[in-house]
């Protein structure tokens, strides 16, 4: 995954690699309390301060408020966590898993 912010003028791009067990479980967790149809405030510092963690507080929330436009904020939020979703969905659908 990468994301690319623009700080202190320079777009900057990150890349995170290696998504954690405890990530996989803090990105449930969020997927199924934010409501992404009527976010909240708070529930938009959650969000921002969980794509913080899931780049390894490689940039802050600051950072990222600052350094992203408006309208690309959700969709890299959303995409992040459908990224990490899609890699547990792809790890337990493997060849003769459940049977």
């Amino acid at each position: 995954m990468t994301i690319t912010l623009i700080i202190e003028g320079k777009e900057r791009t990150f890349v995170n690699d290696f998504v954690s067990a405890r990530m996989l479980r803090r990105t449930i967790a969020i997927a199924k309390s934010v409501h992404f149809e009527d976010i909240t405030v708070d529930e938009l510092d959650t969000l921002v301060q969980y794509l913080v963690e899931l780049y390894g507080n490689q940039f802050t929330v600051d950072d990222v408020y600052d350094g992203i436009s408006s309208a690309d904020l959700i969709p890299v939020l959303s995409s992040s966590i459908q990224d990490v979703v899609h890699g547990m969905a792809d790890a337990t659908a493997g060849e003769g898993k459940n049977e």
